[in-house]
């Protein structure tokens, strides 16, 4: 035998990564992977030869997913060199060349040389290392060597079934907690992530430790899972199987994290294809159903095993409450006591989670869940055909903790799929986005949860405008059925929020709903987003605005449930999107539109009246503060709109600094004055491209600019006011105040526009957002507003202001909203002439706009 070298073996290896992309496709993943182990096997057997181990008492056992069979072309080779007793220095020698040998081969090597009695201490000792161990396939070497160390393994002693169990649950949990016990997260790992392979090997080694069963095969043929359950577990195992392949297909370094660039590559190996991210979402689809049928089945698997073979509870220690004919509560455990009853009697299964509500401590028993998946399984007809069902689903809404004990177990054992026939389309959806951080699925239950959240008086202070509408109105079926349709037609092509208002007026229609309240579900579906936009994207301080809004919403009972719904869906979306900021804009638009209500709809609020009144209370502010000065001479040099955009606070503020003041320039940065974000003030006189230092310098500080209020006095000085937080939306702290101070003031003194980054964000680099540019109420005079949409690249405010100079326009007003990767602005625009902008002019900005910012991010 010709003896290797690590050239030949890495030609080698390139060869069959070649020859397996080449076949990717069409080849079947298990035959991919054993094709792959068994060259691993035959070149360490070969290297144990060469080196001259297969002359010596050593085992060479291959361990972890090694051992296992399952070899990826990324994963680590791990194996075990096994001795009776202690090595000689030569031995050890010759296993640190072959080794190293593996090392300049550019395998990742995960070598442990223990002899027997250093397995069982270290075992014992280490619950990783006695996974490890469990797992052990002999390649080559001494076999009587390998059999004793399986005879130590098997010892009771040696991690009993009840230790190691608790111990891998513990595991489990807190692998759980580091992915916040979603399988959903945005970019999904595909061994870690709840539902991953390491739930399906948790699975395997409960079995393995429990009667020596490794494979899926042989853990049906013990009995420990049913014949459909492992139908099921084969099934998304291969899924996650050839996704981790092609992963690692085209990664040069080990991970399985599917990051959103990796998606889109996976997705075109797999297959999968379609317009636009059509391919990458269907691919992501299948993959999150595939991790929900896992973790599902651990979940209900691990209860099976604690609740069969490791309690063992006397007859005197049974506690059963009768709670119906079908169910009976044993210990906290609700059980079935008719077998059958799911498949002959299906709407029986919401009485289980009726159960649950009206039993805050109660669990499902292993048994009734796997009863309760068999039937999912085999049921045709949606659940909301039943009249019979349709009681008990309404029933649900009514019990305290109805979503946390009814609707979340309901979804995450497929309850709602079989009754709502809408439900299995976004079961695992994905939205190839940076702003969506969980599938369509998720994102709704989370919706309802935080519905429900309102209600719990921790919340009150961080939603009390919610907290207050929810716990006032007793019946709240109407705006949670509402939640569960808000996004139930997406995925399907078309405006998913019309196409989920035709889905719930039907679904409402069919359980009894009157027709107003149809009407209202109907709407509140239809126009979900409405106050996300008005309140993030619009001039929610011009009148007009609030009227248009107010026309849209028609009553206060609308205007309730849809704050309620919005807020919920904001913070459902994405974590990092709440913050003070949004709620001062909620809460404003809130007030606005009650007024308006209160009022009549006859004519629009009087903003004149709303400044003055805004003026008054500024005064007592400045009194109450023993400020003695005459502000009158100041704010007679002040536009009208100053008053009506400006809080009593920020006015009293800058009052108590322009009074004096006889500088030039004087830049000012406060936390106090402006809810939700950090107050920046500029009084100096105007200058060229003055907007586009700001936000530049701003933009240099790695801030995110939420609002800008620009205000021109009679004088010829701006009383400019920005609104700016970190970018993980905490407030600035004093140093970092300081700073942005004296950076501001730096700028405008020198005149010189500091330099951005140049450095792009490469989680950007997989979208694609194309620049829209809308132009709004274009019947107005007195000023021309546009929406922006772009892909929210490093200095985009900066290169917008910047064609705003070039085309000599004013800004008067802006609002910055970022959604993930796209950047959704508002501007309120004039002319040289102090006008609206006329069609050549809107022409013009659209198309200088249009040029500069479609090129690629930098």
């Amino acid at each position: 035998m010709n003896p290797c070298c690590p050239n030949d073996i890495k030609s080698q290896l390139q060869s069959l990564k070649q020859t397996e992309l080449d076949h990717f496709p069409q080849t079947d993943v298990n035959r991919l992977i054993c094709r792959r182990t068994a060259f691993y096997d035959d070149l360490l057997i070969r290297l144990w030869r060469q080196f001259g181990l297969a002359q010596t008492a050593l085992s060479l056992v291959a361990v972890g997913g090694y051992g296992r069979k399952e070899m990826f072309p990324l994963s680590d080779l791990d194996f075990l060199i096994l001795s009776e007793r202690k090595n000689t220095p030569e031995l050890e020698q010759k296993i640190a060349s072959f080794i190293q040998f593996l090392w300049d081969c550019g395998f990742d090597v995960g070598a442990s040389v223990r002899t027997l009695a250093e397995c069982a201490e270290e075992g014992r000792a280490d619950l990783t290392i006695a996974t490890n161990l469990l797992e052990s396939r002999l390649l080559t070497g001494d076999e009587k060597t390998f059999k004793k160390l399986t005879a130590l393994l098997n010892r009771p002693d040696f991690w009993n079934r009840e230790t190691f169990f608790n111990a891998k649950v513990q595991e489990k949990n807190e692998r759980y907690a580091r992915y916040h016990n979603t399988s959903y997260n945005l970019e999904p790992d595909i061994k870690y992530s709840p539902g991953g392979l390491r739930d399906l090997h948790f699975i395997y080694w409960i079995a393995l430790r429990h009667n020596n069963t490794l494979t899926l095969e042989e853990i049906l043929q013990s009995g420990f899972i049913y014949p459909e359950e492992y139908d099921m577990l084969q099934q998304s195992q291969q899924f996650l199987f050839k996704v981790r392949f092609a992963l690692h297909l085209i990664l040069k370094r080990y991970d399985n994290r599917l990051l959103f660039d990796r998606q889109i590559k996976v997705a075109e190996l797999l297959g999968f294809q379609g317009e636009g991210n059509h391919g990458v979402e269907q691919m992501m689809k299948m993959f999150f159903q595939a991790l929900r049928t896992i973790s599902g089945l651990s979940d209900i698997l691990t209860r099976h095993y604690r609740e069969h073979f490791l309690q063992n509870k006397s007859e005197g220690e049974i506690q059963q409450i009768f709670l119906d004919r079908h169910f009976l509560l044993q210990n906290n455990e609700i059980l079935l006591m008719r077998q059958d009853i799911f498949e002959r009697q299906p709407e029986v299964m919401l009485d289980l989670f009726y159960h649950l509500t009206a039993y805050p401590h109660a669990e499902i028993h292993s048994d009734t869940l796997r009863k309760l998946h068999i039937a999912l399984r085999q049921q045709q007809t949606p659940l909301c055909e039943s009249a019979a069902a349709r009681e008990k689903f309404l029933r649900l809404f009514s019990q305290p903790k109805a979503i946390a004990r009814a609707l979340v177990p309901m979804h995450q054992y497929g309850v709602l799929t079989a009754y709502i026939p809408q439900w299995k389309a976004i079961v695992g959806l994905m939205q190839f986005d940076l702003f969506h951080a969980y599938t369509v699925d998720e994102h709704t239950i989370r919706v309802l949860l935080h519905l429900e959240s309102f209600l719990d008086e921790k919340t009150r202070a961080i939603h009390p405008i919610c907290s207050a509408i929810f716990s006032q109105n007793s019946d709240r079926t109407l705006l949670y059925i509402t939640a569960l349709f808000h996004d139930i037609a997406k995925g399907r092509g078309g405006d998913h929020a019309a196409l989920g208002a035709q889905d719930i007026a039907s679904f409402a229609g069919l359980h009894g709903f009157d027709g107003r309240e149809i009407e209202t579900m109907a709407w509140l579906v239809k126009k979900h987003l409405l106050m996300s936009v008005t309140a993030q994207r619009r001039d929610i301080h011009d009148p007009e605005v609030v009227m248009a809004f107010a026309e849209e919403v028609q009553n206060k009972v609308r205007l309730d449930w849809l704050i309620c719904l919005t807020v919920a869906d904001i913070c459902a979306t994405n974590s990092n999107l709440w913050n003070d900021w949004k709620r001062a804009l909620f809460a404003t638009l809130y007030q606005y539109t009650r007024q308006q209500f209160e009022q009549g709809m006859d004519q629009p609020l009087d903003s004149e009246e709303q400044a003055e009144e805004n003026k008054r209370r500024a005064l007592a502010i400045l009194q109450n503060q023993g400020f003695l000065e005459d502000v009158a001479p100041l704010w007679a040099r002040c536009p009208d709109d100053y008053f009506l955009r400006s809080t009593p606070k920020e006015l009293a503020w800058h009052a108590a600094l322009l009074t004096d003041f006889r500088g030039e320039i004087l830049v000012k940065i406060s936390n106090r004055f402006s809810q939700g974000g950090t107050a920046v003030f500029l009084y100096c006189r105007d200058q060229p491209q003055l907007f586009h230092k700001v936000v530049s310098t701003i933009g240099a500080k790695k801030l995110s600019i939420h609002s800008a209020q620009i205000s021109t006095g009679l004088d010829g000085y701006v009383l400019d006011t920005f609104v700016v937080t970190e970018l993980n939306g905490a407030l600035l702290k004093g140093d970092r105040r300081r700073e942005l101070e004296k950076a501001v003031t730096e700028t405008l003194l020198s005149g010189k526009t500091p330099k951005l980054s140049t450095l792009g964000n490469h989680k950007l680099q997989p979208f694609n957002v194309e620049t829209d540019v809308r132009f709004l109420n274009t019947e107005k005079e007195t000023h021309t507003e546009m929406e922006l949409v772009a892909l929210d690249k490093a200095g985009l405010l900066a290169e917008v202001s910047q064609i705003f100079s070039e085309l000599n326009l004013n800004l008067l007003n802006a609002k910055i909203t970022t959604t993930g990767e796209k950047a959704e602005d508002f501007f309120m625009l004039t002319n040289l002439q102090n006008q609206a902008l006329t069609q050549n002019e809107r022409d013009e900005l659209e198309v200088r706009l249009k040029n500069r910012l479609n090129l690629p991010a930098r």
